[in-house]
């Protein structure tokens, strides 16, 4: 058994754009000072570069078409169903899994995509979204020990706006969860003595930076982790510091269900209902009116109104359950050639493909990809086909293409959306190019870029494990 230890610390859409002035204004200096002394460099994401399932090929080493989910939600166009992934939908070992057959205890905090957590040598706490108060951490011992210790339970479920109200209160919230996240790693390390401790801080991306990007908020959410760095860096032998992808600044939103409806590519089912959108009537605007008049949740208790209101979209053009139940539900299928979900994933509906399947694709990506604004500006920076960015046993489960989305540019899909723009509560938006950097024995001080693949591989170096003959990424060093 080695006596090798690792502290690893993702950061939900970290990237060195966003923190290098602050690097140099001596804001950050303990991940200024980590990054000095060891490899670092950018390191690029999956396709689309969004936390499910990046998190996934991060800990797995693995493309999504070896993993069997590509984004939040997975589409059937045969079955007309969609799904939504838990960590149990993942087919793939992780680094935890094979560090604990080799002997070493391992302890995960705060990781995306976790629930239900994992038994393991050492500890898991559950990361979001969907994390119930209990039932959160293994081993069970560790949950009561979080409560007596911490009162801590499991992140929140954030609102995609903020008013300003309630911004104070939410802004505080969010950096709290990121101070508890470390608070408790730093207590299971220190008692239950694991190898590697891997933490994820998933606020400073899931609301911080989506919501205020570069802002005063997201500042001061990066100084407590490098705070927090800086504490538990000196108890490890190597530190490595990576992200699941980066963040860019963006201003607009663009709904890419509503485009492929203006070019003939998706024809959707309206009802009288629905039309009461088209004057500004949609349900967020409903619900807000009753709340005003003290009625909303009287009228929510009877089931026919309920039922209407999943009929009526809300602002963001959603129909109150998820994207891809509501496109199950709202489009013609008859006439429908192409869906698509927020965030680039596009899905062909081959049954009313008249022609060459791929002269169809070609034809559609050619068109988004040439697609601009009035202002001259491409909504989408680059059009994927699905063997270009992913391979493996789940190739033909995957979208056809995906419309990766431009900097400025959020796509948010927006079935029910009647126009093609809109303005964004969000002031960040998901990057392909994100973070790392490893510290510690014999790590050579030099600047190489890498993928997201590679931080396993470059883990399992580290404690002396051969790379896995089936994952995609391999070790950036040579410890």
């Amino acid at each position: 058994m080695t006596d090798t230890s690792v502290l690893a610390v993702g950061i939900d859409g970290a990237c060195w754009p966003m923190i290098d002035t602050w690097m140099e204004e001596g804001l950050l200096p303990n991940i200024r000072e980590l990054r000095a002394g060891g490899t670092w460099g950018q390191l690029q994401s999956c396709v689309p570069p969004v936390t499910c399932p990046a998190w996934k090929c991060h800990s797995t080493g693995k493309n999504p078409g070896k993993l069997g989910v590509f984004w939040w939600e997975n589409l059937d166009l045969e079955s007309k169903e969609s799904f939504v992934p838990t960590a149990d939908d993942f087919d793939s070992t992780e680094l935890w899994d094979i560090l604990n057959e080799a002997g070493i205890s391992t302890g995960v905090v705060g990781m995306p995509l976790t629930y239900p957590p994992k038994s393991l040598d050492g500890f898991m706490i559950a990361g979001g979204p969907g994390v119930p108060d209990e039932g959160f951490a293994t081993p069970e011992s560790v949950e009561a020990e979080l409560s007596d210790e911490f009162d801590y339970s499991p992140r929140p479920t954030y609102p995609s706006s903020v008013d300003e109200d309630s911004k104070e209160t939410f802004i505080e919230e969010s950096l709290e969860q990121v101070r508890q996240d470390f608070r408790v790693a730093e207590y299971l390390h220190d008692t239950h003595d694991v190898k590697l401790l891997q933490i994820c801080s998933f606020e400073i991306n899931g609301p911080l930076q989506h919501l205020f990007y570069d802002g005063e908020p997201t500042r001061r959410a990066w100084s407590v982790i490098d705070e927090h760095i800086g504490r538990l860096a000196d108890k490890f032998d190597y530190v490595v510091i990576h992200s699941d992808h980066g963040t860019s600044p963006m201003d607009r939103e663009f709904y890419v269900n509503q485009w492929l409806d203006e070019n003939g590519y998706l024809v959707r089912e309206r009802t009288f209902v629905e039309r009461l959108a088209d004057y500004g009537l949609d349900r967020d605007v409903i619900l807000d009116a009753l709340d005003r008049l003290g009625v909303r949740e009287t009228l929510q208790r009877v089931e026919f109104l309920r039922s209407i209101a999943k009929r009526i979209p809300d602002s963001s053009g959603l129909f109150g359950e998820t994207e891809g139940k509501a496109i199950f539900e709202k489009v013609d299928w008859d006439e429908t050639k192409t869906v698509g979900l927020a965030q680039g994933p596009l899905y062909i509906n081959d049954d009313n493909v008249t022609g060459d399947y791929e002269s169809f694709r070609t034809e559609l990506a050619e068109q988004l990809d040439e697609f601009s604004d009035h202002d001259s500006r491409r909504p989408i920076q680059e059009v994927f086909r699905r063997e270009e960015v992913y391979h493996g046993p789940y190739l033909n489960d995957a979208p056809d293409l995906v419309a990766l989305d431009a900097a400025e540019y959020h796509n948010k899909g927006g079935i029910g959306r009647q126009e093609l723009f809109g303005g964004s509560e969000w002031k960040g938006n998901n990057a392909r190019q994100g973070l790392y950097a490893i510290s510690g024995p014999d790590v050579a001080d030099r600047r190489r870029d890498a993928e997201i693949y590679d931080i396993t591989p470059t883990i399992l170096s580290l404690f002396g494990i051969g790379v896995p003959d089936d994952m995609d990424g391999e070790t950036v060093i040579t410890a």
